[in-house]
């Protein structure tokens, strides 16, 4: 009798604690906030068209504007936009290439606009 009760005590708290840390995983998903650019770009990068003569450099290349500044090398950059200084919003799809310059790594631009 005394085994039994042990072994119905087990159960119940097993229960109730896997109750709990399902609540606890529930709670903490509706608890998560997610930032979102609310501009009228969102989803876009903010960048910087960039104009380079040196040997083996990629003549124009798209650096994100922020902490990172990454440089990328726009495969299909539309001639209207190769000014040096041009502030644009871009969005784009990595490339799985050899890189053509040594510092900017290969993309395909799906949309680009100037900066407002």
């Amino acid at each position: 009798m005394k085994l039994l009760k042990t072994f119905f005590a087990i159960i119940v708290l097993t229960v109730c604690f896997g109750c709990s840390s399902v609540k606890n995983k529930e709670t903490s998903n509706t608890e998560t906030v997610v930032k979102i650019d609310t501009k009228e770009n969102e989803g876009s990068t903010k960048g910087t068209i960039v104009f380079s003569d040196k040997a083996n450099d990629c003549a124009y290349t798209l650096k994100t504007d922020g902490e990172d500044n990454i440089l990328y090398d726009p495969i299909n950059l539309d001639k209207k936009y190769e000014k040096h200084d041009e502030k644009v919003w871009f969005t784009f799809s990595p490339l799985r290439m050899m890189n053509r310059c040594e510092k900017a790594n290969p993309i395909y631009i799906t949309d680009i606009k100037k900066q407002d």
